[in-house]
């Protein structure tokens, strides 16, 4: 076996080829969305989890998108600059902040889910309807996979 055969080739590790197309992605849709909304990807992430999840706190969302307490403040206060989030201090526990999207926020929210439902489709337009089912299926047994692992 020669030197170049025993080498790693990352860009055929099946990990590193998720996080590219997740990437080039993200990269394509913030593309269509970014000037028009003022917002970024962290930003859009933020919007899309809360959408799914709130009432929740800002501590709690940056756990679930795996987003540093940095990446967390400025996502929220360009959220909070735009309008497209309220917050309210939780009548429980005072210390807790509790985030909903705004009523501009859900518009907006909707008008980008949109683009990336539409992306999706694009990006999966050559791919015969079996193998995106095959796909989705073993896209979630890897997730289950790895949340075993972890």
């Amino acid at each position: 076996m020669s030197e170049q055969e025993k080498l790693f080739d990352i860009s055929d590790w099946v990990p590193y080829q998720l996080w590219r197309l997740s990437q080039e992605a993200g990269y394509i849709l913030e593309d269509n969305y970014s000037l028009k909304y003022n917002i970024n990807g962290d930003s859009w992430r933020f919007m899309a989890m809360l959408a799914s999840s709130a009432p929740i706190s800002a501590k709690k969302l940056g756990e679930t998108l795996d987003m540093d307490q940095v990446q967390v403040t400025r996502a929220l206060n360009k959220l909070l600059d735009n309008g497209y989030i309220s917050r309210r201090t939780d009548p429980r526990d005072r210390r807790k902040v509790i985030l909903n999207l705004s009523k501009n926020g859900a518009e907006v929210y909707q008008a980008i889910a949109t683009m990336a439902k539409d992306l999706e489709t694009r990006l999966l337009s050559k791919v015969p309807k079996d193998a995106q089912e095959n796909f989705r299926r073993t896209l979630k047994d890897l997730l289950n996979t790895v949340e075993q692992m972890r």
